[in-house]
């Protein structure tokens, strides 16, 4: 009987011994916090703090197992948690020096990014107003796109990934630029402005002189007005050829005509609504397109072209180096011109015009 009761006495002891300790509190938010900070990019944020925060978790939990390893009435866990206690303290700072790292970086990132944004947002005008659908257009389309995905990638916090699309965008947006520039480059010329603004004004003066209408063609404004007596009388909104921006030099090249021409023909019924004819090519045109063949400037069999006109169909409708209105306006210019009728077409004539200003102020 005695031998009996001693059994269940020393089961009783080994049991307490030997029975499952609970665990700390401290322990299990200083592992919820481990895996936050390592969800939270703590390695990548703030690589020598963090490594020195799991080594510091690593040692309490060292100190945990070996206390786990005695008999429970010689547990003591009090210094388990100090342990858990600091690590967890430590962990809170290195928490708020990764959300300032990352507060920072992201920050810097997109005060990098916005002068990207709104110099892409002043391209992209340029473009629209230019009708550029060419080299410029399709690199800002790149640049846009690219920028977006740097966007997102700052959303996540991938920073050496989002710097990089960043300037994968600057570079795109430099060769956007420059195709614009290229595109546009005598319009940023005073003395050729100030070419094209005698051209002009020798126009106005004749109007006023012989009492006539006169037109005028301002190609980087999309602007054709009406002059009777010298005085401006209409101004209609217009569209130019696929190359309307450069001066014409020979057929197929899209590119609408400079130069001082005249109405040689009315047409009330043309496959564009209706239709003003002038004299494109005329002599000065003719001069100037056997120079340029002359010395290898054009291929050998290059011709002028011809048929320019003034027609409707729309001004959005872009031609192959014509000037085009919407109908109703091509119905209200068409009675307001005669065969004769003086046209100018110019670049433009503001020496401050909104080219320049945008890619001043880009």
């Amino acid at each position: 009987m005695r031998s009996s009761r001693t059994a269940v006495f020393l089961l009783a002891v080994w049991f307490c011994g030997c029975r499952t300790a609970p665990v700390p509190p401290e322990v299990l938010e200083a592992d919820a916090q481990d895996q936050a900070l390592r969800r939270g990019g703590a390695s990548d944020f703030a690589g020598p703090e963090h490594a020195a925060y799991l080594e510091s978790l690593r040692s309490a939990r060292r100190t945990l197992e070996q206390e786990n390893l005695k008999l429970g009435w010689f547990r003591d866990y009090e210094r388990v948690r100090a342990e858990f206690a600091a690590v967890i303290t430590a962990g809170d700072a290195l928490r708020a020096t990764v959300e300032t790292t990352v507060a920072r970086r992201s920050a810097a990132l997109a005060a990098a990014a916005e002068p990207l944004r709104r110099r892409l947002r002043t391209l992209d005008g340029l473009t629209l107003s230019l009708v550029e659908r060419g080299e410029a257009r399709g690199r800002l389309v790149r640049a846009s796109l690219i920028l977006a995905e740097a966007d997102e990638l700052l959303g996540q916090n991938r920073f050496e990934e989002a710097a990089a699309e960043l300037e994968r965008a600057s570079g795109l947006a430099d060769e956007a630029e420059r195709a614009v520039v290229s595109l546009v480059a005598r319009y940023l010329e005073p003395a050729q402005i100030q070419f094209w603004k005698k051209a002009a004004e020798e126009t106005i003066a004749e109007s006023r002189r012989r009492g006539v209408t006169a037109l005028i063609v301002s190609k980087l404004e999309r602007r054709l007005a009406v002059y009777r007596d010298g005085n401006i009388i209409r101004t209609f909104d217009v569209g130019l050829g696929f190359e309307g921006l450069s001066d014409k030099r020979v057929s197929g090249d899209n590119a609408t005509p400079e130069g001082r021409y005249t109405v040689i023909r009315k047409n009330p019924s043309s496959l564009y609504h209706k239709a003003l004819l002038i004299d494109y090519p005329n002599e000065e045109d003719r001069r100037r397109f056997a120079r340029e063949k002359a010395r290898g400037a054009l291929p050998r069999n290059a011709s002028i072209g011809g048929n320019v006109e003034i027609h409707g169909g729309g001004r959005d409708t872009l031609t192959n180096g014509c000037v085009s209105l919407d109908n109703d306006k091509m119905d209200d210019l068409y009675a307001l011109v005669k065969v004769g009728t003086p046209v100018t077409i110019i670049g433009t004539m503001e020496l401050d015009n909104f080219v320049i200003r945008a890619i001043r102020e880009k």
